[in-house]
């Protein structure tokens, strides 16, 4: 077996920006921002809006790249983006509402709700709204592709999953399943006697004066200025994302909304009035895990941080929020590439004044079709992994190597160094393991955290 010889491919350039960045001004923070998102630019990896505020004014709110590439429409700061999962934070926000007006409390079993629903009576509110129910995730069952591509009822979302057995005793852990929050918006419409998306409306979007904000209740309806999904496709192109009905996502990522729109959301949370102190305390507090209601609590840089990020077909989106020092980052993307997640910490350190890095990549650059042969081959991840034990396959296509992730994800992996490489779709990093035979034994991919692989014999 050859030994893999690659150049190096990626250049990092270390940029130092000491400097405080007063309230309110912005002469230097946009054109440091525009520089560190362009790279990301051109190569297909984001477009999509940034709005970053401090001590309650807008420092930049600004779009990048093309919100529609058919017609060449570029994005602005009012583009509307399917949020996915920063959908969460409305919707927890709605139970807490609901439990102020005395309708229900988060101490409350399912089965007062739901009473059909197995094993109700061992799951709380509380454990839905922290991911501690051991409900399995919707997201995972093998027809939910083929069933996200047509309108759901809550019910019938709910009855994909609903008699399959618990994952563990609610409350026994932690473990992040969308279905959790599928059953919250059916327990809001039980309770409230309205849509999930009519209730939000009415008690949340409406008053609030968030105009460009909705539930994604019926794919027929027109939405003005509603950036249509990409995905990446080969080393550097760019395709529409496949379709997905939002319906199946009600409760749990549904929505859409625009960057100045969840500024809006931040000062409101921020503010008080909207919620009640002993409201906001319960959203915001580490519950388990750093896991508040709809938002992930702990720390970045030294700093509290309120934070949710979001990945749904064609949409990406994160969310930032720094109570002590009153400032939030809000990015929001129409391609699938999980940039917005990437890239918060180099804002964020453009935003406080500290060192951050760009990134950079020379397209040109080619690896021997030859040497990638040794990587080819099927993989299994290991039981911590995003999806239990998933099983995947690194195949070369036209001197590329790419991983399966299903008939519907494949991923370009571009090279980095000898045996490192860049997995485009999830912009994760892939360092492949040798034995001591000097065979290829598996790979460990890298995010923000590390999960191995074995390779399958």
């Amino acid at each position: 077996m050859k030994k893999p010889g690659l150049l190096p491919l990626v250049l990092f350039l270390v940029v130092s920006c000491r400097n405080h960045i007063p309230a309110g001004a912005d002469s230097e923070l946009g054109p440091k921002v525009d520089a560190y998102l362009q790279p990301f630019i051109d190569v297909n990896a984001f477009s999509g809006a940034v709005l970053m505020a401090r001590a309650g004014q807008v420092l930049l709110a600004k779009g990048y790249g093309l919100a529609n590439r058919e017609f060449n429409v570029p994005a602005t700061s009012r583009t509307k983006f399917q949020i996915a999962s920063l959908s969460k934070s409305f919707t927890a926000a709605a139970v807490l509402l609901l439990q102020e007006r005395g309708q229900l409390n988060v101490g409350d079993s399912l089965s007062r709700f739901l009473p059909d629903y197995p094993s109700a009576e061992r799951i709380t509110l509380h454990h839905l709204l922290t991911n501690t129910s051991g409900v399995p995730n919707v997201n995972d069952l093998p027809e939910y592709d083929q069933e996200s591509r047509f309108p759901h009822t809550l019910a019938e979302t709910i009855a994909l999953f609903k008699d399959e057995p618990l994952q563990f005793e609610p409350g026994a852990h932690y473990a992040y399943s969308n279905s959790n929050y599928n059953l919250l918006a059916a327990v809001i419409e039980k309770v409230s006697g309205q849509d999930y998306g009519d209730f939000l409306e009415r008690n949340i979007f409406a008053p609030l004066g968030m105009r460009d904000t909705a539930h994604r209740g019926r794919d027929a309806v027109i939405v003005s200025n509603l950036a249509p999904g990409y995905q990446p496709s080969g080393a550097w192109d760019i395709e529409r994302a496949p379709f997905l009905d939002w319906t199946i996502k009600t409760g749990n990522g549904s929505l859409y909304s625009t960057a100045e729109d969840l500024y809006k959301w931040h000062r409101a949370l921020r503010a008080g009035g909207f919620l009640s102190p002993d409201s906001l305390a319960q959203m915001f507090k580490d519950q388990v895990d750093g896991t508040g209601y709809g938002w992930f609590v702990g720390e970045r840089s030294g700093r509290k941080v309120l934070r949710y990020s979001g990945r749904s077909p064609g949409y990406t989106a994160s969310f930032e929020r720094y109570p002590d020092e009153d400032a939030c980052i809000i990015i929001l993307s129409n391609n699938y590439a999980p940039v917005p997640g990437i890239a918060a910490g180099g804002l964020r350190a453009i935003l406080f004044g500290e060192p951050y890095t760009i990134f950079a990549m020379d397209r040109k650059a080619r690896a021997d079709p030859t040497v990638l042969e040794a990587f080819e081959g099927r993989y299994r991840f290991g039981p911590d992994f995003y999806r239990e034990n998933a099983e995947v396959m690194i195949r070369l296509n036209a001197g590329t190597l790419e991983i399966v992730w299903s008939p519907s994800y494949v991923s370009p992996l571009l090279p980095l160094s000898a045996s490192t490489f860049l997995d485009r779709l999830f912009w994760a990093t892939i360092l492949f393991q040798t034995d001591a035979a000097g065979g290829v034994s598996g790979f460990v991919w890298r995010d923000s955290d590390d999960y191995a692989a074995t390779r399958l014999k």
